[in-house]
Formats: structure tokens, sequence, C-alpha cells
């Protein structure tokens, strides 16, 4: 029979013996590489992260723990047993990252044609409005609905115009102390007037602190992702928005994210586009340019967070905080 210790050593990825005061009781060949990869202060701050970690500390396994060091991504399993030692598998997935970047990269090519394409088809739009606004107006220049008309259809073109620019240019972030659901509420008030059928519930946690972050910004998110919904059950529905510390395992094990879901009453995202979602110009809404969920992902990842759908026609953003 083999010896356990050689079967250890045969594996390609890093496998790690330690106890809960970080003392290494075993490592194998490729924990050794990726040591001398690293760097001995690297190494020993990656695999020590998960004895931090709320569930370990409970002794309770988990699987794929997010950690970037020096550039580097790491995906770590984290298996306890009895009261002493924890085991790690670690995996490298630096390059699966990049693999997919450069595939992300190489779809702007293919996806370029069709967003000058929808771009004009979905300006047409609002320039036909402002066109016939304009004619009428010559008639009667004192007609007050008719300047709104014009004014609402070109605050429709600065939109679509800000989205595209957001999704292909850097973003500088201006950050101050917010509190989040004055800002849901601010979203709320700016929606409820355009849509009268729709009924808006807040299930919030008052407990969460002020965050930093760009108010304007986080409020096209808001604004971007709720009308989302709206438009899902066609106007007429119930959009719920939830507020939270979030505990997820592997994105907020440590509980210093706090989330907020917005979900609206409608069927949810049919499965063929799931893996769309957040893709530049793939849209569920026929006509649509699909820039809103892109340029709402760029804004939440450049404030350190995450915006994914959860199911069960819920979007959810985790945003760091700091108490």
């Amino acid at each position: 029979m083999n010896n356990p210790e050689n079967i250890l050593e045969s594996i390609e990825d890093p496998i790690i013996v330690l106890t809960f005061n970080g003392e290494i009781l075993y490592s194998n060949q490729s924990a050794e590489q990726l040591r001398a990869q690293l760097g001995k202060k690297a190494f020993y701050e990656l695999i020590t992260y998960p004895l931090t970690l709320k569930h370990i500390k409970n002794r309770v396994s988990v699987k794929s723990i997010f950690k970037e060091i020096n550039k580097n991504n790491f995906l770590i399993d984290a298996f306890p047993y009895g009261n002493e030692c924890v085991t790690l598998l670690i995996r490298d997935i630096t390059r699966f990252i990049e693999l997919e970047e450069n595939t992300k990269k190489e779809g702007w090519i293919a996806t370029i044609s069709k967003l000058i394409s929808n771009i004009f088809h979905d300006m047409k739009g609002p320039i036909g409005g402002i066109k016939g606004s304009a004619q009428l107006l010559k008639e009667d220049p004192t007609d007050q609905e008719l300047i709104e008309d014009i004014l609402y259809e070109v605050k429709r073109l600065e939109s679509m115009i800000n989205d595209v620019t957001l999704i292909t240019k850097p973003i500088k972030l201006q950050r101050e102390k917010t509190n989040i659901h004055q800002l849901i509420d601010r979203t709320i008030k700016s929606l409820q007037s355009q849509y009268p059928e729709i009924e808006f519930k807040r299930v919030y946690d008052p407990s969460l602190p002020d965050i930093e972050l760009d108010r304007e910004y986080m409020l096209r998110v808001l604004i971007n992702i709720i009308r989302n919904g709206i438009e899902a059950v066609e106007g007429k529905g119930v959009i719920t928005i939830f507020t939270g510390i979030s505990w997820d395992n592997v994105y907020s094990p440590k509980g210093d994210k706090m989330f907020v879901r917005i979900k609206d009453s409608g069927k949810g995202v049919p499965e063929e586009m799931l893996d769309k979602l957040f893709v530049p110009f793939a849209s569920t809404k026929k006509g649509g340019m699909g820039i809103g969920l892109s340029s709402s992902y760029k804004i939440v990842k450049e404030h350190g967070g995450i915006l994914r759908y959860i199911g069960n026609a819920t979007f959810e953003i985790l945003l760091p905080y700091k108490e």
C-alpha cells in the first residue's frame, strides 16, 4: 500500500496542515514551491488568512475562499479537524482570471459593430421625439409641455452617452460618508412619480453604519438596477429593497461587507441570459443596449464591491464598510 505522505506529495496543488496558532505541521512539495514563488512573508499571510475567518474558528469547513496576494489570485479550501489543526488545499487561479480577461477583450472586437448599430438605433427614439416637439414648438413657443418633452428626451440621450463613456473609460470616485438608506430613499423618490403603479417596499437593517462611496455613481447603480426590475414587471408590480450585513462564505466571511438586495415581483432572469448579464451590449430587453448593468458592475467593482444576480429575481450589491 502506498504511503499516505507519498500520495500527498504527488498532488500538484499545494497542501498544508497547520495548527490554529499558525504553526506549519506539513506542506507538500507544491506548497514549498509556492513558498519560494511568493516569499515567506506573503506565503504565511496566504495560509493564515483562513484562520481569521469566523467559520474556520468555529471548526466548520469552507471551500473556495478567495485571497489575492502580490497580484496572484488563490482559492483556498479549508478543512478543520479536531480542535488543533486545519488542512488547506490551495489553487492558483491567476491564469484563469487572465484568460477570462483576455477573452473579454477579444469579445470587444466582435461586439464593436453591434455597439455602433445599437447606439444609433436607440438614439433614433429620443432624436425623433426632439425633432417632432421642436417642429410643434414653432407654432407655439410658449407650450411648456413640449419644452418638458424636449428636455426629457435630451436627458435620455445624455444618459445613454454617459453609460457608454463610463464602461470605456476609467472612473474617478469622489467618496464621502453616506447613509445607504438615505441614498436608496432618494433613488425611490426619483422613480416613484414616473412609475405610479409600482409598490416600493423597504426592509432595512437600521444598524448599518455609514459608508464611504461616490454618491452620484452609486445613485446611478441603484437607478439602473431598480429600473431594470420595474421594466421586468412592465411597470406594474412590487420592488423590494433589503439591506443588512453579509456573511457570505466566499465574499464576506468576516462580515465586512453590507448588502443591498433588489428584488422584483417578476419571473427573474432567463437561464440563457445568466452568463451574459454584465456583458456590454447583451440585453434581456428587446432593442436594449445592455449597458446599464455593465456600467453598474464597473462602478460597484471600483468601490471594491460585488454586483451579482443571486436568483429569485434578485440582484445583490455587496459593499465593503469600516466600523
